[in-house]
C-alpha cells in the first residue's frame, strides 16, 4: 500500500470516530434538558379536604358553674372601739338604710362633744370682748382670741364625728346575717361587730376563660339554675372584670338575678348558661384551619386543581373559632385538612367536600 493510500485510510477512520463521539456526548445533554419537565409532571397531588364558605351569624353558648353572692355585703365596726352599750338587732332582722344597730361608748363621745361645745362658747365670748375693746387691746391678743375660737370649733367638729361613729348604722337596706357582739363587751377598734347583706338582687359570679370573655357583653341575658331550687331564673350580665385573676388566669363575671322572695342565698351553687350572638353575618373559621407564617396568617384557597395562599385579617375569637374581617368571601372554597403541608401553587386531590359552617361544623357531601 502506498503512503497516500495509508493517509486516506486514517483520515476516513478519524471522521467515523468523531461522529460517534459527538452522538454519544449529545445524549446526556438531551436527557438533562428533559428532566425538569418530567419531574413537574410527575409531582404527586396532595390529598386534602375542602369546604365551601358562607357567612353566618355565629352564636357562642357557654355553661359555667357559679356561686351566689349578696349584691352588697358590709362588715360593720366601731372605728374607735369601746364599751358596748346597746345591741338593737339580731340575726335575720331586716333593716333600713341609716337604722341604728349598735351603740359603742356613745355616752363618752357625747360627753366630749358637750365639753367641746362649752369651750367653743367660751372662746366666742372672749373674742367678742376683745373686739369690743377696739384699739385699747393689742392686735396680738385679738389674734390669739380668734385662734382660740377656731380651735374650739375644730374640736367640736371632731367630737361630733366621733359621736356619730359611736353608733353603728346600716349603710343600706338589707338583712342582718351575723351579730358578733354582746352588751357589756369592750369592742376593739375596727373589729367587725355586725354583718349586713343585700339579698335583692343577688349576684352569681362565674369564672370565664380568656378565649370566651371577649365574646361576652355587659347587659347580655343569662339563664341561671340553682341546685337548691328547681325553677331557673333569668339574669343579666352586670359586670365583667377587665383583668384576670392572677392565680386562676380567669376573668370574673357577675350575673345579677332578682330575688324578691329571698330564695337565693349567698353561698349557693348555680349553673349559668350564657349566649352571645354576633351583631352581623360574617365568615367564621375554625382556628385549626389557619396557617401561621412569619408575617401573616391565612388559608389556602382552592382554584380548580391548585391552591393559592391568601392572607387574612382576623376579627374577634369565639372559643375555638375566629371571625374573618377581610380576605375571604362567601362561595370561596378553602382547604381544611392537609393544609399544613401545602405551598402556594400545589396541585391537590380532593378526598371530601363540605360546606361551612353550622355551629362550627362542616357538612360534608
Amino acid at each position: 500500500m502506498t503512503r497516500l493510500s495509508l493517509l486516506l485510510t486514517f483520515a476516513a477512520l478519524g471522521a467515523v470516530l468523531g461522529v460517534g463521539c459527538s452522538k454519544s456526548s449529545a445524549k446526556p445533554e438531551a436527557a438533562a434538558s428533559a428532566t425538569p419537565a418530567a419531574s413537574v409532571a410527575s409531582t404527586p397531588a396532595v390529598r386534602v379536604e375542602v369546604a365551601q364558605l358562607s357567612a353566618s351569624t355565629e352564636t357562642l353558648n357557654l355553661s359555667l358553674p357559679g356561686e351566689v353572692e349578696a349584691a352588697r355585703d358590709a362588715l360593720l365596726a366601731a372605728s374607735l372601739g369601746g364599751h358596748v352599750e346597746r345591741v338593737q338587732v339580731k340575726t335575720g332582722d331586716r333593716v333600713k338604710r341609716g337604722q341604728a344597730l349598735v351603740w359603742v361608748d356613745s355616752a363618752s363621745h357625747r360627753a366630749r362633744l358637750k365639753q367641746a361645745r362649752v369651750e367653743q362658747e367660751a372662746a366666742e365670748r372672749e373674742l367678742a370682748r376683745a373686739k369690743a375693746l377696739g384699739k385699747a387691746i393689742a392686735k396680738a391678743e385679738l389674734d390669739a382670741a380668734d385662734t382660740r375660737l377656731r380651735a374650739a370649733r375644730a374640736a367640736v367638729s371632731t367630737a361630733r364625728v366621733s359621736a356619730s361613729r359611736a353608733v353603728i348604722q346600716a349603710p343600706f337596706a338589707g338583712t342582718v346575717v351575723d351579730v358578733d357582739v354582746e352588751v357589756g363587751e369592750v369592742a376593739a377598734p375596727g373589729a367587725p361587730l355586725v354583718r349586713v347583706v343585700q339579698l335583692d338582687p343577688v349576684l352569681v359570679t362565674v369564672a370565664v376563660s380568656d378565649r370566651d370573655v371577649v365574646a361576652l357583653k355587659e347587659g347580655a341575658t343569662a339563664q341561671v339554675r340553682f341546685s337548691a331550687r328547681g325553677k331557673p331564673a333569668t339574669g343579666v350580665v352586670k359586670t365583667i372584670k377587665r383583668a384576670a385573676d392572677l392565680r386562676t388566669r380567669a376573668f370574673e363575671a357577675e350575673i345579677q338575678v332578682d330575688n324578691p322572695k329571698g330564695e337565693y342565698l349567698p353561698g349557693m351553687i348555680a349553673s349559668v348558661s350564657l349566649e352571645s350572638t354576633a351583631e352581623r353575618e360574617q365568615i367564621v373559621l375554625s382556628q385549626d384551619w389557619l396557617v401561621t407564617r412569619s408575617k401573616d396568617v391565612g388559608v389556602f384557597v382552592v382554584q380548580k386543581d391548585v391552591v393559592r395562599w391568601r392572607a387574612l385579617q382576623l376579627g374577634p375569637v369565639m372559643r375555638d373559632r375566629v371571625a374573618v374581617d377581610a380576605g375571604l368571601k362567601s362561595g370561596e372554597t378553602i382547604v381544611i385538612t392537609g393544609h399544613r403541608e401545602l405551598v402556594d401553587g400545589d396541585r391537590i386531590l380532593v378526598s371530601r367536600r363540605g360546606k361551612c359552617c353550622r355551629e362550627g361544623r362542616v357538612e360534608f357531601e
